[in-house]
């Protein structure tokens, strides 16, 4: 009996939907795809909204994505671009998107390399990660205002891109986010901006000027890494400290400011910005990290704040620098600290120096002298100073038994040493 009776109220389920169908009521479906006008789409019918998909077919030429559509009587609202949607398609010249549009997703005209403009509506709230990534052709962008964010990489490797703007509700620029755009001239950054990510413009070689605005609270490392044509930059007051090779490579850089708010610099910040001619650093910084200044062989004159430590590889191959006044913080000069500093013709070693290490002064063929303020000799490796100096320079000591009483000495190896 109980089975008869399930059986019957399953047939009497059946019956009235097919009766709820043949009165002019279309069943709710699932999500489906279908092929209208050119464009690939999946549906939503119960909330009427379509999004814009990859189909079997690569997009190609010019596509108007419209506000909306009918299919199966129903009609359906574009109110999204799907991850991967427009990837790969190689011959697709441009897209047209309607104000309906609140969505696009990651990756959505990846290697896009024909594709020249874009504009995207303000009804967009967020360009996400990879969306342009490597379209090699875009020249010209457009974002309303209403944009919210820029993800990761989203203007990766574009490297026709010549000028951007970014609209004033943006408050952070993600990483990677224009890295590489080679032909990249001009970008205008809004008075909200918080937060440039790492590596966001590095490798954009053509770039030659950038604002940052004074909110700019970080900036990531790497964030103009070898943007060879950059010529001046400021850090804002709202920062404290100078990330890892933030300007390395910059060889064009010739006039940069840094505010009395830095606290530090990373390594690497300002290696290899040959151009760069003279630095002034705040008292503020009590900290400078390995190789910052490595490699910038037009530097002539650069401040030192009081810091505790000369790093290693500091003022590397600054082949320029002829002099340099240590502070009297200094505890230790850290090895290859002044290595290949060839115009440096005479240092003053404060009596806090605690300790040289190896290479320090090691191809520096101009030091004729090194005044020595200490009376008890710092530690100093065998080539903490070249072989030629130890021969024929001039080593200048309070107190020269002390600096002779031990035949083992590395300091014994010196030949003219005077008071």
């Amino acid at each position: 009996m109980k089975i008869r009776k399930v059986t019957l109220l399953a047939m009497m389920a059946i019956f009235a939907l097919s009766i709820h169908a043949t009165n002019g009521i279309p069943l709710l479906k699932k999500a489906e795809k279908v092929f209208v006008d050119g464009i690939h789409y999946q549906l939503d019918a119960k909330n009427q909204k379509a999004k814009v998909i990859a189909g079997t077919n690569l997009y190609t030429g010019d596509i108007v994505i419209p506000e909306k559509f009918e299919n199966d009587s129903i009609v359906y609202y574009v109110e999204e671009i799907a991850a991967d949607a427009f990837k790969n398609c190689p011959t697709l010249l441009s897209v047209s998107i309607p104000t309906t549009v609140t969505k696009i997703g990651s990756g959505a005209f990846e290697k896009c390399t024909a594709l020249e403009a874009i504009s995207i509506p303000s009804s967009v709230k967020e360009i996400a990660s990879g969306t342009f990534f490597e379209c090699s052709s875009l020249k010209v962008v457009e974002l309303h205002d209403g944009i919210k964010e820029i993800g990761h990489g989203a203007f990766k490797r574009c490297t026709a891109l010549e000028e951007i703007t970014i609209p004033a509700s943006v408050k952070s620029i993600d990483y990677n986010t224009f890295l590489g755009c080679a032909s990249l001239k001009h970008v205008n950054l809004p008075r909200s901006l918080e937060k440039i990510g790492y590596s966001a413009f590095q490798d954009c070689s053509s770039l030659e000027e950038i604002q940052i605005p004074g909110g700019v609270k970080a900036i990531g490392w790497v964030a103009f890494k070898n943007c060879t044509s950059l010529r001046s930059f400021a850090f804002t007051t709202s920062m404290d400290n100078i990330a890892n090779s933030i300007l390395e490579g910059c060889t064009s850089l010739v006039d940069v400011t840094i505010p009395a708010s830095i606290k530090s610099i990373a390594h690497d910040a300002f290696r290899g910005c040959a151009s760069l001619d003279s630095l002034k650093l705040p008292n503020s910084i009590k900290e400078i990290g390995s190789s910052a200044f490595e490699d910038c062989s037009n530097l002539r004159i650069i401040n030192l704040p009081s810091i505790k430590e000369i790093p290693s590889k500091l003022f590397r191959n600054c082949s320029s620098l002829a002099n340099i006044r240590l502070p009297l913080s200094i505890k230790e000069i850290g090895s290859d600290a002044f290595y290949g500093c060839s115009s440096l013709t005479r240092i003053e070693i404060p009596v806090s120096v605690k300790e040289i290490g190896g290479g320090a002064f090691n191809h520096c063929n101009s030091l004729e002298t090194v005044v020595m303020k200490a009376g008890t000799p710092a530690k100093i490796k065998k080539d903490s100073f070249s072989k030629r100096f130890q021969k024929e320079g001039t080593l200048v000591v309070p107190n020269i038994i002390s600096y002779q009483s031990d035949p083992k000495s590395n300091w014994a190896k010196f030949r003219n040493i005077t008071l």
